[in-house]
């Protein structure tokens, strides 16, 4: 017990003779969280490659599953603390400005590096897929090459139907006179033969 009490207070005296130890432990205690989570943090330490198997095997006899991600993962969501520079200067921003709000966003707004962006870079042509992820950027972009594009493409023999309309000389010319008379007879004759042939027939 005095050896468990020892290592919790300094976890970098853990080695492989102690790891030995914490897994005779663990064997016979398996529901010993406290020698587990040792047990864990000693691989974690020595870059175990059975680190995973017995982190799944953790995850089961570990009722505070919090206590396993603060182990491991706590060091990569730790904040960076601010230098003195830097608390003077957001210090001051806020002083001028009035608003903790304000200062907070632009303390914020400061803290994410920037992006340089390229305007001579060509845009690539939008996919379907892209349809799936953002369909709004993806209407914004076809329509930008729609814009782009010219409006109606030229048909097969475009250019000729274009010549006819626009030539000045006209084809036909219509009469402003009425018929002669002919051709009212023919029709009335075609009619009256047409009648005829069908009250013959019944």
């Amino acid at each position: 017990m005095e050896r468990i009490t020892e290592l919790i207070q300094h976890p970098e005296r853990m080695d492989r003779d102690t790891l030995y130890e914490l897994r005779s432990l663990c064997a016979l205690y398996p529901y010993y969280q406290t020698v587990r989570l040792l047990m864990l943090q000693n691989l974690y330490l020595l870059h175990d490659p059975t680190f995973d198997e017995e982190l799944r095997r953790a995850a089961i006899y570990i009722t505070d599953r919090r206590v396993l991600f603060n182990m491991i993962e706590a060091s990569h969501y730790q904040l960076k603390p601010q230098t003195s520079r830097q608390q003077n200067a957001s210090a001051a921003t806020a002083a001028s400005k009035g608003s903790r709000t304000m200062s907070l966003i632009d303390n914020f707004l400061d803290s994410i590096p920037k992006e340089e962006e390229d305007t001579t870079k060509k845009k690539r042509k939008p996919t379907p897929a892209d349809a799936a992820i953002d369909y709004v950027a993806y209407l914004l972009d076809t329509e930008e090459e729609s814009e782009a594009a010219p409006e109606v493409p030229e048909m097969p023999g475009q250019q000729l139907i274009d010549t006819f309309i626009n030539s000045d000389k006209p084809k036909f010319v219509l009469s402003e006179a009425p018929a002669t008379g002919s051709l009212s007879v023919e029709i009335d004759e075609i009619a009256s033969e047409g009648v005829g042939e069908i009250f013959e027939s019944t």
